[in-house]
């Protein structure tokens, strides 16, 4: 045997084992992580939250992805969401066959090592409240509960019984032109800061497989919110980022803002499925989703992590 076919012969033995930090995965690794993610679901009958939108477009060169292998298997992984300078969520898993073997812990402390390189200070783990290994393993980090969001779900035809359109509410998509007035309109909604706000609104005005809608009232098209939606795969769509300008809200403009974006979605995308997360605290919001045909299907749980 030549040495060239030796060497072909030795690297074809050769086995990924451990972690393998990726800035993004191609589409092997998002279906072998799909499996896993499916039994990790079916053995604890749970939802674990992975964002596949997300996971499907991530940025260029930002290693946010944590795979764990053994003997070139992936049986752990780790994901890193960035939304704001100040904080990331993540959310993982690890195969029940690999449990008690220290893999998740791996997994995490490299996640840490990568956010104090960014200076990050603030780590935020999600867990669904069904997931006992999971409520375990951060009661063991040291990290803090935070809140609570139910996910709540829209199938099928359950739109058509939504309230008729208030003509004088219209929406349209967003574009690059509207960047200002998309960090009014956040700013107005939520309490970020206004270079954290910048950030996200070019997140989602770049990515590829999100949509931001701009609700306008009147004939003067007068800004009065935005409402933004993520397409997660085929027929499956993800609404988050929500608000009403403060002088406008009680007015019942909410329910017609969500009922124009569930429409274009279902017109745009085929979305047949539709999520949503809501505070658990926010009784209003939950009873307007419940309005439009939301139904609750499970809960998550946010676990602080600061780093010093």
């Amino acid at each position: 045997m030549t040495a060239g076919r030796t060497l072909n012969k030795w690297r074809g033995n050769l086995l990924k084992q451990g972690i393998v930090p990726r800035a993004g995965l191609s589409p092997q690794e998002l279906e072998e992580v799909r499996e896993l993610w499916e039994i990790c679901n079916r053995q604890e009958g749970i939802e674990i939250k992975l964002n596949w939108g997300t996971l499907t477009d991530r940025p260029a060169g930002v290693t946010n992805d944590f795979l764990f292998y053994q003997d070139d298997r992936i049986v752990g992984f780790l994901a890193i969401y960035s939304f704001l300078s100040t904080e990331v969520e993540l959310s993982g898993m690890v195969h029940p066959d690999a449990r008690r073997q220290g893999i998740f812990s791996q997994l995490v402390q490299t996640a840490i090592d990568t956010c104090r390189h960014r200076q990050v200070p603030k780590l935020i783990f999600i867990n669904e409240r069904s997931s006992e290994s999971g409520k375990s393993f951060l009661a063991k980090l040291g990290s803090q509960y935070s809140f609570s969001e139910y996910v709540m779900e829209l199938r099928g035809h359950a739109a058509a019984a939504l309230p008729a359109l208030d003509e004088q509410i219209t929406i349209r998509l967003a574009d690059k032109q509207d960047v200002e007035l998309l960090v009014k309109l956040n700013m107005s909604g939520f309490n970020m800061t206004e270079q954290d706000t910048r950030d996200y609104v070019s997140q989602t005005i770049e990515g590829q497989k999100e949509r931001t809608w701009i609700a306008e009232l009147g004939e003067q098209k007068e800004p009065i919110g935005k409402i933004g939606a993520m397409v997660e795969a085929e027929g499956t769509g993800f609404i988050y980022g929500f608000c009403v300008v403060p002088e406008f809200r009680a007015k019942g403009y909410g329910r017609h803002i969500l009922r124009q974006t569930i429409t274009e979605l279902q017109k745009m995308d085929k979305a047949t499925y539709i999520k949503l997360e809501v505070s658990v605290e926010n009784e209003k919001a939950l009873g307007l989703y419940e309005s439009c045909g939301f139904t609750t299907k499970n809960a998550n749980d946010y676990y602080e992590l600061i780093l010093n």
